[in-house]
């Protein structure tokens, strides 16, 4: 019998597993590489964070006296492909927001908890347009 359990982690270390299927049938010999004897690597599991996102725009008041230079140490001025994430999340880890692509290469404060700010550069609507709470999947590879 093979039984199939998939693993979502959510934010704070919070684990949640559950059978996602199971074939009753009996296990006969298959071209399939996981039951020939050949290792495959387990898939990884999926991450989300349920938080708020907010959006802010490269400028010194609304950042630093440096607002160009990310804590990662890129220049984030005229991009629109990076993202301030919590301090858990390395820098150069790739998060998906409502189905567009993000890099961290900055870091939110503590006191904001999960929450991830998007790099709008200096387009003044965009933070508005970008707030509100979503689903933020960490693409692991």
């Amino acid at each position: 019998m093979r039984v199939t359990i998939s693993i979502v982690a959510m934010a704070a270390g919070v684990g949640l597993a559950w059978l996602t299927g199971i074939n009753r049938e009996p296990d006969l010999p298959t071209n399939d590489p996981l039951h020939s004897g050949q290792q495959t690597a387990p898939p990884k599991p999926e991450v989300y964070f349920d938080t708020y996102v907010t959006g802010y725009n490269t400028v010194a008041s609304q950042t630093d006296d440096t607002p160009c230079i990310a804590a990662s140490g890129s220049y984030v001025c005229g991009r629109r492909d990076t993202v301030a994430c919590p301090p858990m999340l390395k820098f150069g880890t790739v998060v998906e927001i409502r189905g567009k692509r993000y890099i961290c290469e900055d870091r939110t404060a503590r006191k904001y908890g999960g929450r991830f700010d998007i790099n709008c550069d200096r387009g003044s609507k965009c933070p508005f347009k970008v707030a509100g709470r979503t689903m933020v999947k960490v693409l692991l590879e």
